[in-house]
């Protein structure tokens, strides 16, 4: 005679799958009290699936819904209105007769508004698929088929039941036995009232041990060095569960140290999607669609479709390198452009993948509004299943908040693995070894809270849930230290993640003595490889990294310089081929002033990632590198104007040029880099303007017969490399012809941002914009930080073939354009040759150390030093960095 065994969830059904097969049970049926319920009631019914309720709850909210119009469109409204349905339909509660009974005037309106979504929401279900009241009614009429269906029933790992199958279970148990297993969980009240029968048993008692852990990490980690102990004396995966109240809080801290300790473990509430490469593709999708296009977000989608879709897989995986370098490629327009001239012999393997990526950029090109026809053309597999349920959660504009809270199947069978999630789950089927983490006064038992859309004072909490999550917490409690076999831990965290004291849950046992558990202790089993060597310092401080980490930290602190410091083997390659380059103003500064940080840009060649997001202001670089061009814009202008060129310009053909500067320029930065929102992007561009215009109208003679350029290059600056050969002769001098510096073997190279010279080029003045404001004296070479001035003066002189006398001055706008003067350019010039030759031959030498740069306020490569090393690795090292370049180090001191 077969018979039916009605389990709680999911998880408990597979556990007792498990247990019948291994145990050789024939005839035995395992069903919830759902299926029950559909499998009695006939034909081919089905309760209603938790999914297809979102979607129906998605589809019922374009429809007219009263009260609820205002709140439906709002993130988590859908996954909030079908909670809501759950509840009241679990409860028995007809919504159509709530609100015909309701008195206040806004419980009637909030009742009738969801009776509508609800009446919407059953029209879009399949029709198959009944509300719990109508199967329980069906099946109710159907009780005397229930000896022949399911012979004897034995509900199973349960200590409450929702009030609408109650009728339905004792209606069954007239007419067939129904056995309820209680065990030693609590018994419901309601059952005496019923033909069911009850099954006690008498409670464990198993070992209690109580533990106080430093923080809810330290909690996990103990809890799975308490797992590897039982499992290395013996004990198998699937007698071990790991259990809190709520577990969704804890579960970075499991899958982190779970990995690391390579236990196999299952998450019976299922991981979180974005912990899986599969939702990672879905959040890059989300991350596009949501925030618009960026090289980085397009790039990274493509990576993850590439891995993940066979649509993708042959792309290559250096397809970016065919985007231009400097474009922000900000909307589809830019994309299309970028790809419009894309041919083969573009890709490393040769083959046409320009349609592929055309055909990407159109469907991601159609929006949000499009989420679901994007998703079905780009995804595949898992990551489309996750796609379209996280649509059915809520709508597309809440999709970061919706996927954040998707839980997946882990994919490993809880019957051979340790477990970890909910109490509820465990109170199901217990197992023998359990530890109890999070047993606070704010974690366990949960504080009970209202339903978002049926409140109390709409309908009483204890109509619409007989069983609070705070009388659940406990009951679930009460049922795993009865029911655990063998050993029971509870555990608490003396903090919580954000270091503020916890209280003591009411349910921790006070009859047992609490061990205080220390971070740093050395366990007797570790959880992992890098727990146990973390915990025992002295088998870690054996290992080869160990002991240069510890020796690094020495020499940081000892008062000599030593290879941690930077002290490389003289003529190091690495060095040699940094210094091999075409020198600029801002490379010599780093050599100058931090030998170390000129090392780690020019030959480790690490570089700030630019900018592909929209920003919400201009940094002071980006400001800088605006008003350069504006201004470069407008001297080209004028001096193409002709009419004497900008030596004679009067204050309105300047103002004219800027204005068309300012268009043009602000037209190409739109296109090919990321700018500020409107506004902020218009102050800006006014703001160089006004700079502009103090700066082009300064008040001085004009050179005879003067020519003027701005942003002209010389000595192979990678911008003379895209010159027109017209271009190119329109300027004074070969750009691409090299420049030593006297006396080294140092060659420069960059862009003068503004020449006047004389027709009879015999007079020079070459001026240096600054966009910034002027902050103590007048500078000249400024301790090494200040060489345009020098360079560009050098650098005039030696490409114009009459050698002309140069003045080289610094112009700064904000300060109504004060000119400072470079005095004696060809003294300092000398006087800078000389500090530049100690510099490379120090460097040459292997005297890679880090300079007095090092202690600005905005030091870039600050991340690299020790950690706090302004207070204290500096202070140390500097006067020892002094002597090793005591032929640099006078410059240091000038002003």
């Amino acid at each position: 005679m077969h018979k039916t065994l009605v389990v709680h969830n999911r998880y408990a059904w597979r556990s007792y799958r498990t247990h019948a097969a291994l145990d050789g049970s024939q005839g035995v049926v395992l069903l919830t009290i759902e299926q029950l319920a559909a499998r009695l009631a006939g034909g081919f019914l089905q309760p209603i699936d938790s999914d297809d309720l979102k979607t129906a709850v998605a589809s019922a909210v374009a429809q007219p819904l009263g009260e609820l119009d205002a709140i439906k469109e709002l993130p988590g409204f859908q996954r909030a209105a079908a909670t809501s349905l759950s509840r009241a339909w679990s409860a028995g509660l007809s919504l159509e007769e709530e609100a015909d009974s309701a008195v206040d005037p806004a419980a009637k309106a909030r009742l009738v508004s969801l009776a509508a979504l609800e009446k919407q929401v059953l029209a879009q279900l399949p029709a198959n698929q009944l509300r719990p009241r109508d199967l329980v009614a069906l099946a109710s009429g159907r009780a005397e088929h229930a000896r022949v269906i399911f012979g004897p029933i034995e509900i199973h790992g349960r200590t409450e039941m929702s009030p609408v199958w109650r009728p339905m279970l004792s209606r069954i148990a007239e007419h067939t036995e129904v056995v309820w297993v209680a065990e030693s969980r609590q018994e419901p009240e309601w059952l005496s009232e019923s033909s069911v029968s009850v099954e006690t048993s008498a409670q464990n008692k198993p070992a209690i041990q109580t533990f106080s852990c430093a923080s809810p990490r330290h909690e996990v980690l103990e809890a799975l060095r308490w797992a590897r102990r039982h499992l290395a004396s013996g004990a198998t995966p699937q007698e071990i569960a790991i259990v809190t109240a709520s577990p969704e809080s804890w579960d970075d801290h499991v899958l982190a140290l779970m990995e690391s300790a390579n236990l196999p473990l299952h998450f019976i509430h299922g991981r979180s999607a974005l912990s899986t490469s599969q939702g990672q593709l879905v959040a890059a999708l989300a991350e596009t669609l949501l925030r618009g296009f960026s090289r980085t977000r397009v790039v990274r989608l493509v990576a993850l479709l590439r891995s993940q879709t066979k649509a993708f897989e042959f792309l290559p995986g250096n397809w970016w390198h065919v985007l231009p370098e400097d474009a922000p490629l900000l909307d589809a327009a830019r994309w299309r452009c970028a790809f419009e001239d894309l041919t083969p012999e573009n890709f490393s393997d040769t083959k046409d993948h320009k349609p592929l990526l055309d055909e990407m950029i159109e469907t991601l090109g159609k929006g949000l509004s499009a989420a679901d026809e994007i998703g079905e053309a780009l995804l595949e597999g898992r990551a489309l299943a996750i796609w379209r349920k996280a649509l059915t959660e809520g709508p597309p504009a809440a999709l970061d908040v919706t996927l954040a809270s998707l839980r997946i199947d882990d994919g490993v069978e809880p019957e051979a693995a340790i477990v970890w999630g909910p109490a509820s789950a465990i109170a199901a089927v217990p197992r023998p070894l359990t530890w109890l983490v999070g047993l606070t006064s704010r974690a366990w038992p949960r504080r009970a809270t209202e339903d978002p859309l049926l409140p109390d004072h709409i309908v009483s909490s204890a109509r619409l849930d007989p069983l609070p999550v705070h009388h659940a917490d406990r009951r679930d409690f009460r049922t795993i230290r009865n029911m655990t076999d063998r050993e029971l831990v509870c555990s608490r965290a003396r903090r919580d993640s954000e270091g503020r004291l916890n209280g003591v849950s009411p349910l921790f046992p006070r009859d047992t003595a609490e061990v205080y558990l220390a971070q740093s202790r050395e366990p007797d089993h570790a959880a992992s490889t890098s727990d146990r060597l973390l915990a025992r310092p002295k088998e870690f401080g054996q290992l080869p990294h160990a002991k240069s980490a510890l020796q690094t930290w020495i020499d940081w602190h000892t008062e000599k310089i030593t290879a941690h410091d930077g002290l490389v083997r003289a003529n190091h390659p690495l060095l040699l081929r940094a210094l091999d380059r075409r020198q600029s103003a801002t490379s010599l500064v780093k050599l100058l002033r931090d030998p170390l940080g000129y090392l780690w840009t020019y030959g480790f060649r690490w570089a700030e990632p630019e900018e592909t997001d929209e920003p919400l202001t201009l940094d002071a670089l980006a400001f800088g590198n605006l008003l350069h061009e504006i201004l470069e814009e407008a001297v080209t202008q004028i001096e193409g104007a002709g009419a004497g060129g900008l030596g004679n310009a009067s204050r309105e053909a300047i103002a004219r040029a800027i204005g068309q500067a300012r268009e043009t320029v602000g037209l190409r930065w739109g296109e090919t880099k990321p700018v500020p929102p409107p506004v902020i992007w218009q102050n800006k561009l006014a703001e160089a303007v006004d700079l502009a215009s103090v700066a082009l109208s300064h008040q001085e003679d004009p050179l005879p017969d003067q020519r003027s350029w701005a942003e002209i290059p010389f000595g192979g600056d990678r911008k003379a490399e895209g010159l027109t050969e017209e271009a190119r002769l329109s300027l004074p001098w070969d750009p691409m012809a090299a420049v030593p510096i006297p006396g080294t073997s140092i060659h420069i190279g960059g862009s003068i941002d503004r020449l006047d010279l004389a027709g009879d080029e015999n007079l020079a003045r070459v001026t240096d914009y600054k966009s910034g404001r002027l902050r103590g004296r007048p500078p000249q070479l400024k301790g090494g930080a200040e060489l345009q001035r020098c360079l560009y003066a050098y650098a005039v002189k030696a490409l114009v073939e009459s050698h002309p006398s140069v003045e080289a001055r610094l112009l700064y706008p904000r300060a109504d354009g004060q000119l400072l003067p470079l005095n004696d350019p060809e003294g300092t010039l000398e006087k800078l040759a000389q500090f530049l030759a100690a510099a490379a031959a120090s460097f040459t030498e292997g005297n890679a150390l880090s300079g007095p740069a090092a202690e600005e306020t905005w030091y870039d490569l600050a991340f690299a030093l020790p950690g706090g090393a302004k207070e204290s690795y500096l202070h140390i090292k500097l006067p020892l960095v002094a002597q090793a370049l005591s032929n640099v180090e006078p410059l240091w001191g000038e002003f």
